[in-house]
């Protein structure tokens, strides 16, 4: 992946990637960046940077092929090969991302779900029976297991991260809210919803709303 792809763009690149899913399926032959830029409320400016540095470039007066461009993004977002994960951490949210089937768009798939509580464990979640944590480093070396949803309580997390890279986990992708220390090669993505509130929150408090919710239905 180019250095110059910055993770403000790499998060921008799904959104383009639905809507020319959109537009593919409206039959629609090209797209301009200036139309990407539209639908999506972004700098046209920004768009064609973003994708420039994919590697990808359109052409004058016809923009960019929908088509190719689609395939082109699923490709350099790695959409096409196929990813297996385990999740560790059967609680309300894991459970809940072990029921999204919106990651089988981006090619990946929970094929295990681990919990220490032994009430939990031999209960079913959807498809899969949770099992023993302990489990997880034995079951990923034998089926190749490289990625981890890892939705523990804090106070466990970088123990059990641990007890999985040691079992040749290369990427984690962390929902439990404390920061991993893990060595160069493996991948760790935090996903902090406190943070993701706090943003919210800010953008909220730059509307001017009245003091009573009630007001806004008069």
């Amino acid at each position: 992946m180019p250095n110059t792809l910055s993770r403000a763009s790499l998060r921008r690149l799904p959104l383009y990637m639905k809507l020319l899913a959109r537009l593919v399926a409206a039959n629609q032959p090209n797209v301009t960046s200036a139309e990407l830029a539209q639908a999506l409320e972004l700098d046209e400016t920004l768009v064609r940077k973003d994708l420039a540095v994919t590697g990808f470039t359109g052409k004058p007066r016809v923009g960019f092929a929908t088509r190719e461009l689609l395939a082109h993004l699923e490709e350099f977002l790695g959409v096409r090969s196929r990813k297996e994960a385990f999740l560790i951490g059967a609680g309300r949210l894991g459970q809940a991302l072990c029921h999204y089937h919106g990651f089988e768009k981006y090619g990946l798939s929970i094929r295990g779900i681990f919990d220490n509580d032994p009430k939990k464990v031999g209960e079913r979640v959807g498809e899969l029976e949770i099992q023993p944590v302990w489990m997880a480093p034995v079951l990923a070396r034998q089926a190749g297991v490289r990625i981890v949803l890892l939705t523990v309580p804090s106070h466990v997390a970088q123990a059990v991260a641990d007890l999985l890279v040691d079992a040749g986990i290369i990427a984690i992708w962390n929902f439990s809210g404390h920061p991993l220390r893990m060595p160069p090669s493996v991948i760790v993505h935090n996903e902090d919803l406190a943070d993701s509130l706090a943003v919210l929150s800010h953008r909220l408090a730059q509307y001017d709303l009245p003091d009573d919710p009630a007001a806004q239905a008069v």
